[in-house]
């Protein structure tokens, strides 16, 4: 199998741990209505701040003391045997992978408050809901392009993905 497959492979097997953990949180929001409610009613801010601690640095964590560790590769990696080359640092390298996630999110939790007050979006609200797609998109171009050897990301961190 070939490098770009191995890296789509296990791309695609940890992004099925993150969704089953998004799931069990999604279930116990839903399943304790004073949390829900907490969350609904809550101003962005605090939104962005639960999101960010139940969601994105335990995912961050993941990636990072997987791809750190002595394995160098996350559950995904070490199935489709392949791990992260690292002479820069690996701390980079997910702060550059996640970050488009986390503007996301603070588009989706503005977009919902100003939509919830009958409020118009202002363009900020906008570009933070279509800069990360566009940044994704190049992520994904960059990973083609050089055979899923490297993307953006990692040209920016000093990282590389190999064979074992």
């Amino acid at each position: 199998m070939k490098l770009i497959q191995k890296r789509s492979l296990a791309g695609f097997i940890d992004y099925c741990i993150i969704i089953s953990y998004a799931g069990i949180l999604f279930l116990l929001v839903t399943t304790f209505r004073p949390i829900e409610n907490m969350l609904r009613t809550s101003n962005p801010i605090i939104a962005q701040l639960i999101g960010f601690f139940t969601l994105t640095l335990p995912v961050f964590i993941y990636f990072y003391l997987s791809e750190k560790g002595s394995h160098r590769a996350t559950i995904g990696k070490r199935i489709t045997k392949i791990q992260v080359s690292c002479t820069g640092s690996i701390l980079k390298r997910n702060l550059f992978k996640f970050l488009p996630w986390e503007i996301a999110h603070l588009g989706v939790h503005w977009i919902f408050y100003y939509s919830n007050n009958n409020i118009e979006t202002p363009f900020w609200v906008w570009f933070c809901l279509i800069t990360p797609q566009a940044a994704v998109f190049l992520y994904c171009i960059s990973i083609i392009w050089s055979n899923g050897k490297s993307s953006i990301y990692d040209k920016w961190s000093q990282t590389d993905i190999i064979q074992k």
